[in-house]
């Protein structure tokens, strides 16, 4: 594995902690509801029940939506609508951090979901291309397309039924991919569980082939919690510099760990996963720093909330004497998460791109709950953001004038 900076490195100046800087975009309102809620997703029987409960309210109507809304739809999405999302875009780019515009409804049931889900997209990459705090428009296969179709590829044993589904999926994305390409607006293919993830790595490697020759328009997405990940990379920098195209790269490290070990157990075969969070933190630090001394060839987009991944990457730009804002690096955390990284990142000249979700709240309970399941499974997530809040709180009354 290549060396890369020791875990204390860090460029000068760029401190991470600084609360002031990280909180500096929200009012201390939003600061305590935010408070409230990771304390209540930090607890594992609130976490598990809360999600639950509030689907199902939801689903039987229940006068719940507003608290719903305020005190955790707001804090992981951007809006309701585009409108909304670009209006909370427009207020992160006022401090440096730009976004990325993220319809997220996942798991679309029919063609006139499929095509609902691919207009909402490409209205995105319309808007997004003159704004200036939009980085990127993300891209859900599952929202494209039958997931059926997809998983019945990967076994290669598609019907003629699925074939047709699964090529009415290609479609659209290269109707997305191409329409970016001429509005020279980025887009992120998202990852998705590994019994589906090889053909949406043959399809994202189609768009970045047919439309990168220029400039990194299509971004593939590799989870490094996967054991053949670094392999994969090593494997599209080769291919891609002899096509003499850009690789775009986002690098995770991945949201579907235990539903992935779970599916293993259950149906007898080795897990893709790697063994332990250790062999996922030198994997994910492996790839970026192929990719950071690859910058001519590959642009990469870090979305990590791990410090020392970022300080890593940050170090290795310093040392290779890059400028924080090169066109082929940008940071990437999930909106109402990791504040203290984003900000503090963005106010020291590094591209910052905020992941931000928006959609109906009905279509967008997947996507919170995972939020909330994230906050509990990674060690410390909940117990980080609490601290960093307290620590603001504290801070401003301190300073507050009398």
């Amino acid at each position: 594995m290549p060396a890369f900076l020791p875990e204390t490195a860090s460029p000068t100046g760029l401190n991470l902690e600084d609360t002031a800087t990280a909180f500096a975009y929200k009012t201390t309102t939003d600061l305590q509801r935010g408070r409230l809620l990771f304390r209540s997703i930090g607890v594992p029987f609130l976490a598990r029940l809360g999600p639950r409960m509030v689907n199902t309210a939801v689903r039987w109507g229940l006068p719940v939506r507003g608290m719903v809304r305020r005190y955790f739809f707001d804090q992981f999405c951007g809006g309701y609508t585009l409108e909304e999302a670009l209006a909370t875009a427009t207020k992160l780019h006022g401090f440096g951090v730009q976004s990325t515009l993220d319809y997220a409804v996942e798991a679309q049931k029919n063609r006139e979901g499929y095509d609902r889900c691919k207009q909402e997209v490409l209205q995105a990459i319309e808007v997004a291309q003159a704004r200036p705090e939009v980085a990127f428009v993300a891209i859900k296969l599952t929202g494209l397309g039958n997931i059926h179709a997809l998983t019945a590829a990967q076994r290669g044993e598609l019907t003629t039924m699925d074939q047709a589904e699964f090529d009415a999926m290609a479609m659209r994305l290269d109707e997305i991919c191409h329409y970016a390409a001429t509005r020279r607006q980025p887009v992120l293919i998202d990852a998705e569980e590994s019994w589906i993830q090889g053909m949406i790595d043959k399809l994202a490697e189609d768009m970045m082939l047919a439309y990168n020759e220029t400039s990194p328009i299509v971004y593939t997405t590799l989870q490094m919690y996967r054991h053949d990940r670094l392999a994969y990379l090593h494997y599209l920098t080769e291919k891609f510099t002899r096509q003499n195209r850009l690789l775009g790269v986002k690098l995770v490290r991945g949201a579907y760990l235990e539903k992935e070990n779970r599916r293993a157990q259950e149906k007898g075969y080795p897990t893709p996963m790697q063994p332990n969070k250790a062999a996922t933190d030198a994997a994910f630090n492996a790839a970026a720093h192929h990719i950071v001394t690859h910058l001519d060839r590959i642009a990469l987009c870090a979305g990590t909330h791990n410090e020392q991944s970022c300080l890593l990457i940050a170090g290795e730009m310093a040392r290779m004497g890059m400028a924080p804002n090169h066109p082929h690096v940008t940071f990437s955390q999930l909106y109402g998460m990791s504040d203290h990284i984003s900000f503090n990142l963005a106010a020291r000249g590094y591209h910052v791109a905020k992941y931000l979700p928006y959609g109906p709240l009905e279509e967008t309970m997947p996507y919170l709950f995972r939020r909330a399941e994230e906050n509990t499974s990674i060690a410390g997530q909940s117990s980080r953001e609490l601290r960093l809040i307290d620590q603001e709180l504290k801070r401003r009354r301190k300073t507050r004038k009398p």
